[in-house]
C-alpha cells in the first residue's frame, strides 16, 4: 500500500511537470499530420496505378518518375499578373504630379469612357464590355498647392485580355463613337437656392489614331457648360476637355485617361496655363506602348 501511494505522489508530481500544449498548437499538429497522411495516400495510389499500367502492357522496365518536366515556351506560357513596370511613371509624364496610387484585380470589364457607355446605353449601342484576366491601375495626382487640395491628373489602367478581346475593345470604341457624336441629357443645378432643370451636352471625337503599338486611338471628350432648359442660360461651370487614350500591345490594353484641367486643349479657346498639347498626349501614348512591351504576349 506504501508503494502505490508514493507512486500515486510521484505520477502527480511529474503531471506538474508536464507542458500541454495549447489548442491552436494541437490543431495546427493535427492539420500537419492530414496533410502529410493525404499526400503520402495520393503518391501512394499513383505508385500503384502507375505500376499497374506497366504490368499490364508487359513492359519489363521500371514505370516513369510520377512527375515530368514538361517545356513551356514563352508564346504557351500561362497568362501572368502585370508588372508594375508596364504602367507609366510620374517622369514619363511632363507635367508635374504628386502622389501615385495604384491596385490590381482580375475578371476585370475593360472601362474606356464611363459617359460615353452611358450614351450607347442609351442609343442602342450593344455595349457588352470585353473582360480582362488581370488588371492593374493607378491614379498620379496633381502636385498640391496644399496638405488638403490633391486632384486626379492622370489615370491609367492596363488589360491582359484575350486576343480576339483586345481587338473587340476597338471595335466597340467605333461603335459607340459613331452613335455618340453629340449627347445631350437633363440634369440640374441650383442657381440662386433653387434648382433649375439643366441641359447637358456631351461631344466625342477622334483627333488621331494608329499613333502608337499595335492599335491606338484617342477620344476627345467635350463637355460645354450646363444651360438651363428655359431661356438657354449658362448655369454651372466653364466647358472642359478631357482626352482618353487607349492603345493595344499584344495581349495588353492600356486606357490613359486625363483629369480636369490636364489637357492645353479648351472649349473657348483660353488655355489653363498648363496641361497636355496633342503632341504630347501622343508621345505619352507611345511611351505607354514602350512600357507594356516587355510584359506582352507577344512583345514588342
Amino acid at each position: 500500500m506504501r508503494d502505490e501511494t508514493r507512486f500515486v505522489d510521484r505520477l502527480h508530481r511529474d503531471l506538474r511537470d508536464v507542458r500541454w500544449p495549447e489548442p491552436a498548437e494541437i490543431r495546427a499538429r493535427a492539420r500537419r499530420r492530414s496533410r502529410r497522411a493525404a499526400l503520402t495516400a495520393a503518391v501512394a495510389v499513383l505508385a500503384v496505378m502507375s505500376g499497374s499500367a506497366y504490368a499490364a502492357a508487359g513492359r519489363p522496365v521500371s514505370p516513369p518518375p510520377l512527375v515530368a518536366a514538361i517545356p513551356v515556351s514563352p508564346a504557351n506560357a500561362a497568362p501572368a499578373e502585370i508588372p508594375q513596370e508596364a504602367l507609366l511613371t510620374p517622369r514619363d509624364v511632363p507635367l508635374k504630379t504628386g502622389v501615385q496610387l495604384g491596385e490590381t484585380g482580375m475578371v476585370e470589364p475593360v472601362r474606356v469612357d464611363r459617359v460615353l457607355e452611358s450614351c450607347g446605353r442609351a442609343r442602342g449601342v450593344p455595349t457588352g464590355l470585353p473582360t480582362s484576366r488581370y488588371s492593374r491601375s493607378q491614379t498620379l495626382l496633381w502636385a498640391p498647392t496644399d496638405a488638403t487640395t490633391q486632384h486626379p491628373m492622370l489615370t491609367q489602367d492596363v488589360y491582359r485580355v484575350d486576343p480576339d478581346q483586345g481587338r473587340l475593345v476597338f471595335g466597340l470604341v467605333g461603335l459607340l463613337l459613331n452613335a455618340c457624336a453629340e449627347w445631350r441629357l437633363a440634369g440640374s443645378a441650383f442657381v440662386e437656392g433653387r434648382s433649375v432643370t439643366t441641359v447637358d451636352t456631351h461631344r466625342w471625337d477622334t483627333p488621331v489614331s494608329g499613333f502608337a503599338g499595335d492599335e491606338s486611338v484617342m477620344v476627345r471628350h467635350v463637355s460645354l457648360a450646363p444651360r438651363g432648359q428655359f431661356g438657354g442660360k449658362v448655369v454651372a461651370a466653364a466647358p472642359s476637355v478631357e482626352v482618353t487614350m487607349v492603345v493595344r500591345v499584344g495581349d495588353l490594353v492600356t486606357v490613359v485617361a486625363t483629369g480636369p484641367g490636364a489637357v492645353a486643349d479648351t472649349v473657348d479657346g483660353v488655355r489653363p496655363g498648363r496641361g497636355l498639347s496633342h503632341a504630347e498626349l501622343e508621345a505619352l501614348g507611345r511611351t505607354a506602348a514602350r512600357r507594356m512591351c516587355a510584359a506582352a504576349n507577344p512583345g514588342c
